[in-house]
């Protein structure tokens, strides 16, 4: 036995007409406030939910935006979320969460799974993907809004910034405070175009005639991963004078350990990381990183969302909202 509460039912329980309901639902306001309110009263009481797949067929809207983030728990991908909720709220439109867990596969696995549910737009992390992704988002006829990196062929639109630039700022502030004997602590998992980017950005910096003595560590992403690097770093033949990590929570991880040697920071190794995360400010020595305003990311992305859904093509579909790397205790001038 069928019991959906059906918008019949409600209309015929306020004594109100199928189109009046659906004119309270849609926030008209061409709807007397006491017609409104017997209405929205009925609805409480019957528990109707709108059908809104039935109410996005008729016209052509959901309400519903999806995106796609590598993993839940990283600060990093919460704060876009919420950047793109605060505006996205604002314009009687909700935000639905797939996760991909790095994966190529599972990325095209969420992206089939949230076209079929027909969303008004998506966005989704990163700027490079399988052909088969690309050609499913380039085929659905939605606004697609990549971010958290740069590309100059975007799919639709895209926010970013350089991760690749990034590195090399971040790396340049070290060679000009006098390091030279510099090595770059990268993953050994969870492989994205970001984390590449930020690599090479190290890899270009440090071969540029600078006279470094450059390496590359790899490592989990985590406090202990940062751990083994400075460990691995300190077995070296040669005298390693500054590490700088893909990311805060292994930079973190590897200024902890320095603690636990007894090893000075910056005095005998400079470390510095990338995200800017909370701790990177607190934990003594405060940590040298790269600052991005991933909230206002998150916005950008929702903005330029609703300026393509509102027919607005005259936009800019690149968006570069830059970086910062900010100067703290562990990399000193030496």
């Amino acid at each position: 036995m069928d019991n959906t509460v059906r918008l019949v039912d409600v209309a015929k329980r306020a004594k109100v007409g199928i189109g009046t309901v659906s004119r309270v639902l849609n926030r008209s306001t061409k709807v007397s406030d006491a017609t409104r309110q017997k209405v929205l009263a009925t609805i409480a009481e019957l528990g109707y939910v709108p059908n809104l797949v039935a109410r996005g067929l008729a016209g052509n809207r959901t309400g519903l935006i999806a995106a796609i983030i590598p993993v839940i728990g990283y600060t990093q991908h919460s704060e876009i979320i919420q950047g793109m909720t605060d505006v996205l709220h604002a314009n009687d439109m909700n935000l639905m969460i797939g996760v991909s867990g790095y994966s190529d596969e599972v990325e095209l696995q969420v992206v089939e799974s949230f076209l079929a549910r027909r969303p008004d737009a998506i966005y989704v992390t990163g700027v490079r993907h399988t052909e088969a992704v690309r050609s499913t988002l380039q085929q659905s006829g939605i606004p697609v809004v990549e971010g958290s990196n740069l590309t100059d062929r975007p799919i639709d639109a895209v926010v970013g910034y350089s991760n690749f630039n990034a590195s090399v700022a971040l790396t340049r502030l070290l060679i000009d405070r006098g390091y030279r004997r510099v090595w770059h602590v990268t993953v050994t998992k969870d492989f994205n175009d970001r984390i590449d980017d930020r690599l090479e950005g190290f890899r270009w910096m440090t071969s540029t005639g600078s006279e470094v003595e450059a390496d590359v560590i790899r490592c989990e992403n985590s406090f202990d991963g940062g751990a083994e690097a400075v460990r691995l770093a300190l077995k070296s033949n040669i005298k390693v004078e500054a590490l700088t990590f893909a990311t805060d929570v292994m930079a973190v991880g590897g200024l902890l350990e320095c603690q636990r040697r007894g090893i000075n920071v910056p005095e005998e190794l400079a470390i510095a990381g990338f995200d800017d995360l909370c701790l990177a400010s607190s934990i003594n020595p405060s940590l040298t990183t790269v600052k991005v305003d991933r909230v206002g990311l998150g916005r950008k992305a929702a903005e330029m969302i609703i300026n393509l859904l509102q027919g607005n093509h005259h936009c800019s579909k690149i968006v570069d909202i830059g970086f910062q790397v900010v100067e703290r205790d562990s990399t000193r001038p030496r």
